[in-house]
């Protein structure tokens, strides 16, 4: 593949390799982030703060690893170091600053994307298989793992049945139903799902909580929604490049 040689080639091979949108929206939340006006200690920080704030995120195990990821970011003065350092540190605070009101209630809303699910399942065609296999799990009579290596007709015949960790938007709406109110080690009896007759033990849940971590996850979902205006101007002045030359 040839290297583009113009603006106009730049943008066809970005939207060849599905790269034009990821790269539209992060110009369209770098603008909305640089418009974005904080307060108190977030508005402000030194140049060390910053540094300090890029090194914690990244957590660079050396100088060396450092200086590598600097030199992979082209970031070749102090300046432009300082500047993306300042411009990192403003994200994250604007982040956090977008929830402000909101922020349990979106956790609440996404809690579903934000949980994590082991599980065991197996699916056949018979109901009475299935409820045969269901039984003799239950009693003991047969291992979950040996019954879904034998029996399932699905990919979870090579795992032992064993699927996960997933999000619970993952699995199939009617497995997914019994796997959120589900304890640890829970079996279900049969149940259809699509064509197949399920059965389900949930092995181990993951569940999430309203920390760090799930408020700046949770404020990029607000930033990426907040930031579409700016995304529709970006794109408008990508693609006339396009289309003049069609």
């Amino acid at each position: 593949v040839s290297i583009p040689s113009t603006r106009s080639e730049l943008v066809k091979q970005l939207a060849l390799y599905d790269l034009l949108d990821p790269l539209i929206k992060a110009q369209a939340e770098a603008n909305y982030i640089s418009e974005y006006q904080l307060t108190g200690d977030q508005a402000c920080i030194s140049d060390g703060q910053a540094i300090q704030f890029l090194k914690d995120q990244y957590k660079f195990k050396s100088d060396e690893h450092f200086s590598a990821w600097r030199e992979s970011h082209k970031l070749i003065t102090e300046q432009e170091l300082y500047d993306y350092a300042h411009r990192s540190f403003k994200k994250d605070a604007v982040l956090l600053d977008l929830l402000d009101g909101s922020g349990e209630s979106l956790f609440l809303r996404y809690k579903d994307r934000l949980d994590r699910v082991l599980y065991s399942l197996i699916r056949v065609e018979s109901e009475d298989l299935a409820y045969a296999l269901y039984y003799a799990i239950e009693s003991g009579e047969k291992e979950f793992g040996d019954a879904a290596t034998e029996y399932s007709v699905g990919p979870e015949s090579k795992t032992q049945g064993i699927i996960g960790p997933v999000d619970l938007t993952t699995p199939h709406p009617e497995i997914a139903a019994r796997l959120r109110t589900a304890t640890p080690r829970q079996l279900f009896s049969p149940f259809q799902a699509d064509q197949w007759n399920a059965v389900v033990r949930l092995d181990y849940r993951f569940d999430s909580k309203y920390d760090e971590n799930t408020k700046r996850f949770l404020g990029s979902l607000v930033l990426s929604a907040k930031a579409q205006e700016y995304a529709k101007s970006l794109r408008d002045s990508y693609l006339p490049i396009e289309q003049e030359n069609q």
